[in-house]
C-alpha cells in the first residue's frame, strides 16, 4: 500500500526542459554544490544515427536555482549516455558510456576539478563492450557495477569492476550469470562487502531466461562468491541508496496503466533468499521515466529523475524533463 501521507510532503521541481530528450539522471555534492548530469538527445535511443551528449548542471542553493555546468561530448562523436557522478575529495568524477551502435557500448571516464572543465573523456576499459554503470569510491581503490555487453542480449551479464585511480578500470568478477542481467547499482560497506542491485531482463528473450525480477547480490572480499536474493517485483530503471532503516529504492514500475517512477524501502537482510519491497509513494511520472540520482543528508533526501508524463501523445519517446523531489525520510516512511 502506497503511503499517500508520504507523498503529500514530497516536493517536486521541474528542474529542466529543452523540448528535448532528457534523460538517465545522476546526482552528486561536491564542494557545497550540488551537480546534476544527464544525457541529452533528440529520442531515448537511436542506433543508427548516435547523438546524445551529457548535459551538466550546478546549484549553490540546494537546488532552488540550477545553472549550466558543462556538455560532455563522447569520445568518438557518438552516444554518449547514462552518465554517473562520483565526487571524491580532489575530483568529480564523470562515467558513462558510449553507444556505437546496437552492437557496442563502452565505458568512459572523465572528471573536473574545478566543476566546470572535464578532462577529455577516455576510454575507462582497454576491453571493448563493458559499461561501468555505477562507480564508488572505498578506501583508495574504486569499485564499479556493470554490465559486459554483447550484441546477442542473452550474453549480456553483470559484472563488477575495480581500480586504483578511478580512471583505468578492470573486470573484478562476475556477479550474475544468467542472461541479460545488465544495469547494476553497487554499495560498498565499511568492511569491503559489496551490495549490487541488478536489473534482470531475461523475461523479454524468446524463450524466456528469467521472471524478469532484479537481484540483490552480496560479496565479501575477494569477490568471487556471491549470493542472491530476488525482489518480489519486476522493476526497471533501479537506483538504490543505503539508510538507517535499509535502502531506498528507486525504479521504473510498469502497471496496467503504464510506466511510473516510484520509492520503496527495502529492508537489509543479507540472509533473505526473497526480498519484499514496501511501497512509499509514486511520483508525478509517465511514458518513459526513471534513473533517479540520490543525495541523502540526514533524513532529507533529494532524487533526480526523469519523466514525460507532461507530454505523452506528442511521440513515442523523444520528450522528457528533468524534475527534482525533496522529502523527510522519518514522513516517507511513516
Amino acid at each position: 500500500m502506497v503511503n499517500e501521507a508520504a507523498m503529500d510532503r514530497v516536493t517536486i521541481r521541474k528542474v529542466y526542459d529543452n523540448g528535448r530528450h532528457n534523460a538517465f539522471t545522476s546526482l552528486a555534492r561536491w564542494r557545497g554544490r550540488l551537480y546534476l548530469a544527464f544525457r541529452t538527445a533528440n529520442d531515448h535511443a537511436n542506433p543508427s544515427a548516435p547523438e546524445g551528449v551529457v548535459t551538466i548542471l550546478a546549484s549553490g542553493d540546494d537546488g532552488a536555482t540550477w545553472k549550466h555546468a558543462a556538455t560532455v561530448e563522447g569520445m568518438y562523436g557518438m552516444d554518449l549516455r547514462d552518465p554517473k557522478l562520483l565526487a571524491t575529495s580532489d575530483r568529480l568524477w564523470l562515467h558513462a558510456f558510449e553507444y556505437q551502435g546496437a552492437d557496442r557500448r563502452d565505458a568512459m571516464v572523465t572528471w573536473t576539478e574545478d566543476g566546470e572543465s572535464f578532462a577529455p573523456v577516455r576510454r575507462a576499459l582497454a576491453e571493448e563492450n563493458h559499461v561501468i554503470w555505477w562507480p564508488v569510491a572505498h578506501g583508495e581503490r574504486f569499485f564499479g557495477a556493470g554490465y559486459r555487453y554483447h550484441g546477442n542480449k542473452r550474453d549480456i551479464r553483470s559484472v563488477l569492476f575495480t581500480s586504483d585511480n578511478g580512471a583505468e578500470w578492470r573486470v573484478e568478477s562476475l556477479v550474475y550469470d544468467v542472461p541479460w542481467a545488465n544495469e547494476s547499482a553497487l554499495i560498498m560497506a565499511d568492511d569491503g562487502g559489496a551490495t549490487v542491485l541488478v536489473r534482470n531482463d531475461g523475461d523479454r528473450l524468446n524463450p524466456p531466461a528469467s521472471n524478469g525480477h532484479p537481484v540483490l547480490a552480496r560479496s565479501a572480499p575477494p569477490y568471487t562468491v556471491w549470493t542472491y536474493a530476488e525482489l518480489d517485483r519486476k522493476l526497471s530503471g533501479l537506483a538504490f541508496v543505503r539508510i538507517d532503516e535499509g535502502f531506498l529504492v528507486a525504479a521504473r514500475v510498469h502497471g496496467p496503466d503504464g510506466t511510473r517512477t516510484a520509492c520503496f524501502h527495502m529492508p537489509d537482510d543479507p540472509g533473505a533468499e526473497k526480498v519484499s519491497l514496501r511501497p512509499l509513494f509514486t511520483l508525478p511520472s509517465g511514458g518513459d521515466t526513471s534513473y533517479a540520482g540520490f543525495v541523502v543528508d540526514g533524513r532529507r533526501v533529494l532524487m533526480s529523475y526523469y519523466s514525460g508524463h507532461e507530454y505523452v501523445g506528442e511521440g513515442k519517446n523523444t520528450r522528457t524533463a528533468i524534475y527534482l523531489a525533496q522529502f523527510d525520510l522519518g514522513e516517507a516512511l511513516g
